[in-house]
């Protein structure tokens, strides 16, 4: 079967390619790994620089309104090579599902790399982006790019996780109205309107690659935007109603104040998943409990130990 292709930044995986030659061993990615094809890269290296090195950063160079790339302390300038580099890579790049860089990176930072003026020991106030994750942007703004500090909040990596698994299984599927119907209520958790609109699609009985192409491209601009926890809420409460008529005034009572300590912020989603699931199992309704939004991921990869205790859900 087909797993996610993850492209990450090499020195989260171990290897001892920084500036002061060191590697990390990142937890989200040690426990990913197993369920990824995982491609690493570090672009300071590629472009031939050694393991140690002097640290490079990003300057802004005022006469001409330009970024570039220097080692500080010998004013060697490489942002030719880095841009040659990125654009070499990318264009080699192929059936890629999400990117997870190093933070802070002047090469492989999102949006929080430090930014000097030309010569300053200073930085600049504002953060921007590395000359290699900016390229990955421009280029796969509707996949998932986080880094491996983001990743540490579980709100955070949950919406990575079951971004980069979704977009798998789209790939993988060769039944598009079976992939709708077991992730519709994921994809109604980003954006219910389009969601309809998507069924509205695949209502036609002969489904053209033309339809097939449009289906999976608005499938990724869904996915493109981030839930909230009202967005998800939205969805619990419609599988709700199928049940409330059946439950006692008591069980209706006990779920309605989940739901206001879940909209305090004082309970975790997955306490109102369960709740739910229960519900669906007691019914037997198995066109809710086969849906994707209550399962996006390996729960092997579910831990809510950490920074955000699952209350950001």
């Amino acid at each position: 079967m087909r797993k996610p292709k993850i492209v990450i930044s090499e020195c989260l995986n171990g290897k001892k390619c920084r500036y002061d030659g060191q590697g990390y061993n990142d937890k989200v990615i040690k426990e990913l790994k197993d369920y990824i094809h995982m491609e690493t890269v570090c672009p300071e290296v590629a472009i031939g620089l050694p393991t140690p090195r002097k640290p490079i950063r990003i300057e802004k160079h005022k006469e001409k309104e330009e970024y570039k790339l220097i080692d500080y302390d010998s004013q060697n300038d490489y942002t030719n090579q880095i841009l040659e580099f990125s654009d070499e890579f990318l264009n080699n790049l192929t059936d890629v599902d999400g990117f997870i860089l190093k933070s802070k990176s002047p090469t492989c930072g999102i949006k929080d790399v430090k930014i000097y003026y030309q010569g300053n020991k200073c930085s600049i106030r504002n953060n921007g982006s590395g000359f290699f994750s900016q390229k990955i942007m421009d280029a796969y703004n509707y996949l998932p790019i986080e880094n491996e500090g983001r990743l540490k909040n579980y709100s955070i990596r949950d919406n990575f996780f079951t971004k980069i698994f979704l977009i798998n299984n789209l790939k993988e599927t060769k039944d598009i109205k079976d992939f709708h119907c077991k992730n519709l209520l994921l994809l109604k958790s980003y954006n219910k309107e389009d969601t309809n609109k998507l069924s509205q699609l695949l209502e036609k009985e002969n489904l053209g690659e033309d339809i097939i192409s449009k289906y999976k491209k608005s499938v990724y601009e869904i996915i493109s935007k981030e839930r909230n926890k009202n967005e998800k809420l939205s969805v619990i409460m419609s599988i709700f109603e199928k049940y409330k008529s059946k439950l006692s005034l008591d069980e209706v009572n006990m779920f309605e104040d989940i739901v206001r300590s879940y909209q305090k912020g004082k309970t975790p989603f997955s306490t109102l998943a369960v709740a739910i699931r229960m519900y669906a199992t007691r019914f037997s309704d198995k066109e809710v409990l086969n849906q994707s939004f209550f399962n996006p991921y390996p729960e092997e990869l579910i831990n809510i130990t950490d920074s955000g205790k699952g209350r950001k859900l």
